[in-house]
């Protein structure tokens, strides 16, 4: 049985194993964050990080082009290789099952000796590398069993509750996308061999992107299908169109205690995320009177007090919050 993690997990595996110097594997599907998370942890522990797309090398491109001296042939290593008194470096060796065996051969000797004929790694220099599995369908390679061998691997899987805290820390991303994901949180990552177009965490931003350029994107079935495929674009359009139609939120936080509660849970999840992102500390209380009616499941109170706290700590530091947490203390 494979043991997988979360994005939120891979951090810290990482740096405990950058801190001995441990060749390390991600195995991760397509748009789920490998790189972004990497180049994270290269910046939190400033070092430099050297990212190389192995799907892109030639194996001359690793031990360099050679030239003459003194009638000695000498081989000329590539600029992108560290040297002896650089920054503390990540070799970040990308997509490595999308490299030709030749290349997975001279990344051997250079994972296993720390050298490429004259070259050698500075000791300082940390070996990452990610990419896809052959099941992923994306064109990936099995690795070489002996390369294979050098590496400490992680597997990494997308997760609803790191994805919905990443976008919810990001005051920028689409609140209404957090929503959805929610409500179908299968559709946060839907692999279509039959599409070129799939939903992914890297997917899903991209839609929050267009509809930072204009709102109305998000209902666009051509440009959201662009992103995430057209079945799922089809939920997604459809979600925001009663999201689009719900009352404004004000309402609810004006009479909490007497504002319907829907038994719709698509739009209890879109009501969830809309006063999530409307809480501040003068309308909390009205929120959580509202979300911890009889009516109401305590559910959607749990997700919505999270996801106010992610979005603005500083809820946590008001009575409402406190009284929150220690009533309901189990579901936390």
């Amino acid at each position: 049985m494979q043991t997988y993690i979360k994005p939120s997990e891979l951090k810290g595996k990482l740096e405990t194993l950058i801190s001995l110097n441990k060749p390390t594997f991600i195995w991760g599907a397509s748009g789920i964050g490998k790189s972004e998370i990497i180049a994270k942890v290269a910046e939190k522990l400033d070092y430099n990080l050297i990212d190389v797309r192995v799907s892109l090398l030639d194996p001359v491109d690793l031990r360099g082009v050679p030239s003459v001296e003194n009638g000695i042939t000498k081989w000329n290593p590539p600029v992108f290789l560290p040297r002896e008194g650089d920054k503390t470096s990540i070799l970040f060796l990308d997509e490595l099952p999308h490299g030709s065996p030749s290349v997975q051969n001279a990344l051997f000797q250079l994972i296993r000796d720390r050298q490429i004929g004259e070259y050698k790694l500075p000791d300082s220099t940390i070996i990452i590398s990610a990419g896809n599995r052959v099941s992923d369908r994306v064109g990936a390679n099995k690795i070489n069993g002996a390369l294979a061998n050098r590496f400490v691997h992680l597997h990494l899987e997308a997760d609803v509750d790191d994805f919905c805290h990443y976008a919810l820390s990001d005051g920028d991303f689409e609140p209404n996308i957090v929503a959805f994901i929610r409500y179908r949180p299968e559709l946060l990552f839907d692999f279509n061999k039959d599409s070129v177009a799939w939903a992914s965490p890297r997917a899903w931003e991209s839609v929050s992107d267009i509809g930072k350029a204009n709102k109305q994107n998000l209902q666009d079935l051509a440009l959201v299908g662009g992103c995430v495929g057209d079945s799922v674009a089809v939920e997604f359009c459809a979600f925001m169109g009663m999201v689009n139609s719900l009352p404004d939120v004000s309402e609810i936080i004006k009479n909490p205690e007497t504002y319907e509660v829907s038994e719709d849970p698509s739009v209890l999840y879109a009501l969830t995320g809309a006063l999530a992102v409307r809480a501040n500390a003068s309308n909390f209380d009205a929120i959580i009177t509202y979300m911890t009616r009889e009516e109401m499941s305590n559910e959607f109170a749990v997700l919505c007090v999270k996801d106010a706290v992610t979005r603005n700590p500083q809820l946590t530091k008001t009575k409402t919050y406190v009284d929150f947490v220690t009533k309901f203390e189990d579901l936390i």
